[in-house]
């Protein structure tokens, strides 16, 4: 097992689709932007860590490449990695499997999308998974047939319907868009990814109330044996997973600063109570923490800064007011800076990391 030719620590990234744009793009967020002269090339590197080498494959071929060792981390689909190891989040904790390809970040914040169960609107009394139940036994008695369910993603449909009691049905996997399938009836119904439901509806297919199957985003996935045993390999991906933990944390919040000016610290800290109780009133699910610490201004002596953060969950028209409220404490120079990176007193998923590492010592 190599983690690649020239000794460097190879990263799978997709090489082509809408996960490929929006990967390279969040790294590029995180400070690990891909030099890519190319849109060809298979193979490129990251400048912030000449460390690493990227190379570019289908999505759906990387976690057999991380699995392999042939690369010591990538960045794939959830699904994917769900279909390619047989299980998804209901058949066990992520903890519990300290396996060959192990899960670094979940969740990375961005390609979010459903495998679900679509059905044909025609079918009017179906709308749950008891329903298809039932209508899977009718097809068995008076059809001969269990219902056809076309997917490509056989293994995490099969569980799904297992879970519902639902065997009479024959899953397959068709070349071609899936949403036809119900409508050349080669299907009867199908089992796909979504992100909004739109084209579904625009083939007349309708979502069962309790048929998401899994809920799926761009995940980060590394070998296990070259993480416990590769020094260099460990090395970067805990410095890639503190630069992602701190941008996911960091992303769509802004660090806002003022100036004020008090007579004294304690008149200052006075101040920031009453700014606080105000703000609260305002906007109550508002994430915003006040600070204060002297200043030397050029307006002169008694100056203090306050500053906090504003998240991301908080609409202008709220910005807004808490603006005329720090105004109307005397607040002046306020600038509202969007964070890049958010570090905490310790990284979460480095942790993680070594306590399962630990576990398989």
């Amino acid at each position: 097992m190599s983690v690649s030719v020239n000794g460097s620590v190879r990263l799978a990234l997709p090489g082509k689709g809408a996960l490929e744009s929006a990967t390279l793009a969040f790294l590029a967020e995180c400070g690990l932007k891909v030099n890519r002269s190319n849109p060809r090339q298979y193979l490129a590197r990251i400048k912030s860590m000449s460390e690493i080498e990227v190379v570019f494959q289908r999505a759906a071929d990387i976690p057999e490449l991380v699995q392999s060792g042939d690369a010591a981390l990538g960045i794939t689909g959830y699904d994917i990695l769900a279909e390619h190891r047989g299980y998804g989040d209901e058949e066990a904790e992520e903890e519990d499997h300290d396996e060959e390809t192990m899960v670094l970040v979940r969740d990375l914040g961005y390609g979010g999308c459903r495998l679900v169960v679509a059905v044909p609107e025609t079918w009017i009394d179906v709308s749950t998974c008891a329903d298809l139940w039932h209508l899977s036994g009718y097809y068995r008695t008076h059809k001969g047939h269990g219902l056809r369910i076309a997917t490509k993603y056989p293994i995490l449909t099969g569980q799904f319907l297992r879970r519902h009691n639902i065997t009479h049905c024959k899953i397959f996997s068709p070349h071609g868009a899936l949403e036809a399938a119900p409508l050349t009836d080669t299907a009867d119904l199908i089992v796909d990814l979504t992100e909004t439901g739109t084209t579904l509806r625009e083939n007349h297919l309708k979502l069962l109330d309790d048929g998401v199957v899994l809920r799926s985003q761009a995940t980060m996935i590394g070998n296990a044996e070259l993480l416990s045993q590769n020094p260099e390999v460990l090395r970067v991906t805990e410095i890639m997973l503190e630069l992602i933990e701190a941008r996911v944390q960091a992303r769509n919040r802004s660090m806002l600063v003022a100036e004020v000016r008090a007579e004294n610290a304690e008149a200052m800290q006075n101040i920031c109570a009453g700014l606080k109780h105000r703000l609260r009133a305002i906007a109550p699910n508002l994430e915003f923490r006040i600070t204060a610490s002297d200043l030397i201004s050029n307006m002169g002596t008694g100056w203090y800064t306050i500053s906090g953060v504003v998240g991301g969950r908080t609409e202008v028209s709220e910005l807004l007011e808490v603006i005329a409220v720090l105004r109307g404490a005397g607040a002046v120079n306020v600038n509202v800076t969007p964070l890049t990176y958010c570090f905490t007193k310790e990284s979460v998923s480095v942790r993680a990391l070594h306590e399962r590492l630990k576990r398989m010592r």
